[in-house]
């Protein structure tokens, strides 16, 4: 009977210690932008995963115009998709996401404005001055009022065809404090007076780029001397072989955020995986390996983040005070959308 006993005991303990992944797991579909950026966020910030006993199934998003799509039509598959926080703001405001379960999601770990109702701050990213360096040496260009000077620094110049910071370094060119520049681009005078000073740079925009792929190209093949391009993708083009210099000082920070469709799926799983994206490992692992920043600043401290990496990061403490924060308010704003298709025009 003792024997019996014992090993009912052993038995029962036994059972207790299957691991997870001997067990039903979660399917969760994880849309994203593809490429190296979703494989980072998948492998690295995602590493969890296994361990929470889900299995992520990837998609593509088709970036804002896909994911409002697929929002609207209350498409089934998705469970988590990523994009800008202005987007993510208008999606909020649509009804078109769930609420994040705060008593799930360690919200402690990231900036309180990056905890949203609805939405969550999980990785930083920046748009700034970046120029060949073998063009210009030691003595390039160093803010946007030297970019906006084709006299003093000639050269073939991009931007962005959307029209993305585009007003705020017009702005921030003219001479208008960092912290004046939204408040002035909320009036109709402040808007004209950006236009006025990009209508004087555009015959020396080369190319008004339509992606980030393609502005890696003008960049690593010389067809531009400088332009407006993300630091992920200077960094990869650095990478590459290609000499450029990035300008931290005005480079406009901004922030990618996980939200949840509405019919969505095992909301459980998903915020548990929210969570487990926050961690200060995996986002320490994912800004090494993608070179966007990490939300959780804790993951700049004991040296998770090689010194080498931390150079490229927005979010990093030597960069981030130098930058312009993107007023993501002003992008979802419905008067901010006239004001973009007047820059559609512009470009005709």
């Amino acid at each position: 009977m003792k024997f019996l006993k014992t090993l009912v005991l052993g038995a029962a303990a036994a059972l207790a210690q299957v691991p997870l992944a001997s067990q039903a797991q979660t399917t969760l579909t994880f849309a994203g932008f593809g490429g190296p950026l979703q494989e980072a966020m998948v492998n690295q910030m995602f590493a969890d995963a296994g361990k929470l006993n889900i299995r992520i199934k990837e998609d593509r998003n088709g970036f804002w115009t896909g994911i409002k799509a697929h929002l609207m039509a209350k498409a089934p598959g998705w469970d988590l998709t990523e994009v800008g926080f202005a987007r993510c703001e208008q999606a909020a405001q649509a009804g078109l996401i769930q609420d994040i379960d705060y008593t799930v999601v360690d919200k402690s770990r990231i900036p309180a404005a990056l905890a949203q109702p609805k939405y969550v701050g999980v990785y930083t990213f920046t748009y700034g001055l970046t120029y060949q360096t073998k063009k210009y040496g030691a003595n390039g260009p160093k803010s946007w009022a030297d970019f906006f000077d084709a006299q003093k620094f000639p050269g073939r110049r991009t931007m962005l065809a959307d029209g993305l910071y585009a007003l705020e370094a017009a702005l921030l060119a003219d001479g208008v404090p960092a912290a004046d520049v939204y408040k002035l681009l909320r009036t109709p005078a402040g808007v004209d007076r950006a236009f006025a000073k990009l209508e004087k740079l555009k015959p020396h925009v080369a190319v008004w780029y339509k992606s980030s792929g393609q502005a890696m190209q003008l960049m690593r093949d010389g067809e531009v001397d400088m332009g407006l391009i993300s630091n992920a993708r200077a960094q990869s083009v650095v990478k590459d072989g290609t000499p450029l210099t990035f300008v931290w000082d005005q480079a406009f920070v901004d922030t990618e955020c996980l939200m949840v469709p509405n019919n969505a799926q095992n909301t459980k799983a998903v915020m548990q995986l929210i969570n487990s994206a926050l961690d200060t490992k995996n986002q320490a692992a994912f800004a090494t390996a993608s070179y966007y920043g990490p939300t959780n600043l804790k993951a700049f401290e004991g040296g998770l983040i090689p010194a080498a990496a931390m150079e490229w990061l927005p979010s990093a403490p030597q960069n981030l005070p130098r930058q312009v924060w993107a007023d993501q308010r002003w992008y979802a704003a419905p008067e901010t959308e006239a004001v973009l298709q007047r820059f559609a025009k512009f470009l005709q």
